[in-house]
C-alpha cells in the first residue's frame, strides 16, 4: 500500500512539474517585442525611493547657485581667471559632486537609478514608448559591460512575459555602447533587430579631447560663427539676428580669446581639482573617449598614478574588447541573423571646443565615428569625388564599413532622435529580412530632417 501511495505522489509531483512548461505562454504575432535602451543622461537619486535627485540637478540647485554665477561671470569679465576658476568649482561639485566616483571607478553605495522594476505586464505591440514597447533605464556612470549584464536580465524578462524567443532592441547614443557590450558578453542568440540611432559606440571626439587637455577655442570664431548657424532648432528671428551680428561685428574673436586665456592659466588646475574626480573616474565616461584619444587621454587623465590603476583595467576591458572589435561584434551578430540598422547624422559642425572642430556631425558626434568610418568633407566645404556622395557631397556612404545598412539624416539634432526617427524605427523593427538602402523609397540612403517635413527623402 505504502508503495502504491509512493507512485501515486511521485506522478502527482510530475504532473504538477510539467503544468508550468505546458501553459508557458508562445506568442506567434510575429513581432518581437521592442526594448528602448535610453542614451546618456537617465535620471540618477541618491536612494532607491527616489526621494533625492542628483542628476539632473534640480532648478531649486541651480537657483542656490545663481549669485555664485554671476560672480564667477564677472570674475572672467575682468580677467581674474583664478577667481573665475575657483568659482565655477565650487558650483560644479555643489551641483554634481553627489555623482562622483572613487578612483577606482566605484559609484556611492545607494546611488542609481532608483527603483526600477523589472516589466511584469506583456504589451508587446502596442508601441507605449513610441518606438518602443519597453524602456531599459541605466546608470550611465558604470561601465557599458556592467550595463549590458542587467540588459540580459531584462530582455530575459520581456522573453517570457512576451513568449517570444528574441526581443528587438532599439539603441539611442549611449545605448548602443550597451548594445556592442551585450554583443561581445552574450551573442546576438536574443535578438532578432538593432536599431542604433546616432550611435556613440566609437566615441565622442570632443571628449577624447577634453579628456587629454586640448582645449583650444581662441582661433575658433569662424568655427563658432558656422557652428551657431547650423543648429536647426534656432528659429527664433531675433536670436538668429544676434548670431550673424556676432559673427560680422567681431565679437566672437574677443569672447573666445578671453576664454582661451582663462583655459591657459586654469584648465590644468580645474581638470585636476575638480573635472577628474567628478567626471574622469566614471568608467561610463571612457566609453565616449575614441581610440584615436585613449592613450593620451589616460595619460594626461592619470598620469600613471597607482591609484587608478583598478579604474584603468576597467575601461580598457571595454575599450579592447568592445570599441576596437565593433566591426567584428556587429558582422558576427548579422550571420547570426541580427538584423542591423544604422542612423548616422551629418549636416551640423560639432562644437568647437576640440580639434575636430569642423567635423560633419549631429551637433555632438562626429559622423564618421557614428556612421564607422564614412568620409566627411569638413564642415562648410564639399568632396569632389566618392563612391556614394550625399546630394550636398559632403558625405561618402559608401566608405562607412556597413554602407548597406548604414542610412544618413542631415539636420537632425543628437537629442532628438528617440522623437524624430519614429517612423524610421518602426519601419525597421517591422522588416522580415535584412533590409538595405535599396529596400524603401521612403528611407533611402540620405535622408533630411526638418521641423515642417520631419523625416523625408534627401532631395538631389
Amino acid at each position: 500500500m505504502k508503495r502504491i501511495v509512493c507512485i501515486v505522489l511521485i506522478l502527482c509531483t510530475l504532473t504538477a512539474l510539467t503544468i508550468p512548461a505546458a501553459a508557458e505562454k508562445k506568442c506567434s504575432c510575429g513581432q518581437d517585442p521592442v526594448i528602448y535602451v535610453c542614451g546618456f543622461g537617465a535620471a540618477l537619486y541618491a536612494d532607491e525611493q527616489e526621494t533625492q535627485r542628483i542628476y539632473p540637478p534640480a532648478t531649486e540647485a541651480f537657483e542656490a547657485q545663481k549669485e555664485t554665477i554671476i560672480r564667477a561671470a564677472v570674475a572672467l569679465l575682468f580677467h581674474r581667471y583664478r577667481r573665475f576658476a575657483d568659482l565655477g568649482m565650487q558650483a560644479a561639485q555643489t551641483l554634481l559632486g553627489a555623482l562622483a566616483c572613487d578612483a577606482r571607478g566605484n559609484i556611492v553605495p545607494g546611488t542609481g537609478i532608483g527603483n526600477k522594476p523589472l516589466p511584469t505586464k506583456d504589451v508587446h505591440g502596442q508601441m507605449l514608448r513610441d518606438v518602443a514597447d519597453y524602456a531599459f533605464y541605466y546608470d550611465w556612470r558604470l561601465s557599458p559591460l556592467d550595463n549590458a549584464e542587467l540588459l540580459h536580465t531584462y530582455v530575459q524578462r520581456v522573453q517570457s512575459i512576451c513568449g517570444h524567443d528574441k526581443v528587438s532592441l532599439v539603441c539611442h547614443s549611449m545605448g548602443n555602447t550597451l548594445l556592442a557590450s551585450y554583443l561581445y558578453l552574450y551573442g546576438s542568440a536574443d535578438l532578432s533587430h538593432a536599431v542604433c540611432l546616432a550611435p556613440a559606440w566609437k566615441g565622442v571626439s570632443i571628449m577624447g579631447s577634453l579628456l587629454s587637455g586640448e582645449a583650444r577655442i581662441c582661433d575658433k570664431s569662424r568655427e563658432l560663427d558656422l557652428f551657431l548657424r547650423s543648429i536647426p532648432t534656432i528659429t527664433d528671428a531675433r536670436l538668429q539676428k544676434l548670431i550673424r551680428f556676432g559673427g560680422k561685428s567681431g565679437l566672437y574673436p574677443i569672447l573666445l580669446w578671453h576664454l582661451q586665456r582663462a583655459l591657459n592659466s586654469q584648465f590644468n588646475r580645474v581638470f585636476c581639482e575638480c573635472l577628474r574626480g567628478l567626471f574622469g573616474t566614471m568608467p561610463g565616461i571612457w566609453a565616449f573617449v575614441p581610440d584615436a584619444y585613449y592613450d593620451s587621454a589616460k595619460a594626461f587623465t592619470f598620469g600613471g598614478d597607482p591609484q587608478f590603476d583598478a579604474l584603468c583595467e576597467k575601461v580598457d576591458l571595454y575599450h579592447e574588447n568592445v570599441q576596437l572589435r565593433l566591426t567584428d561584434l556587429l558582422t558576427r551578430a548579422m550571420e547570426d541573423g541580427m538584423q542591423l540598422t544604422i542612423l548616422s547624422g551629418y549636416g551640423i559642425s560639432t562644437m568647437p571646443l576640440s580639434y575636430a572642430h569642423t567635423a560633419q556631425s549631429d551637433f555632438l558626434i562626429d559622423t564618421t565615428l557614428t556612421s564607422i568610418g564614412a568620409v566627411c568633407a569638413p564642415f562648410g566645404s564639399t568632396l569632389a569625388q566618392g563612391v556614394h556622395l550625399s546630394p550636398d557631397r559632403t558625405v561618402d556612404a559608401g566608405t562607412c564599413f556597413f554602407p548597406q545598412q548604414t542610412w544618413f539624416v542631415r539636420g537632425l539634432m543628437h537629442f532628438d532622435y528617440p522623437t524624430e526617427a519614429i517612423p524610421f524605427v518602426r519601419w525597421a523593427v517591422a522588416q522580415t529580412a535584412q533590409p538595405t538602402v535599396q529596400t524603401s523609397a521612403q528611407f533611402p540612403a540620405f535622408l533630411s530632417w526638418d521641423a515642417d517635413s520631419g523625416l523625408c527623402p534627401e532631395s538631389n
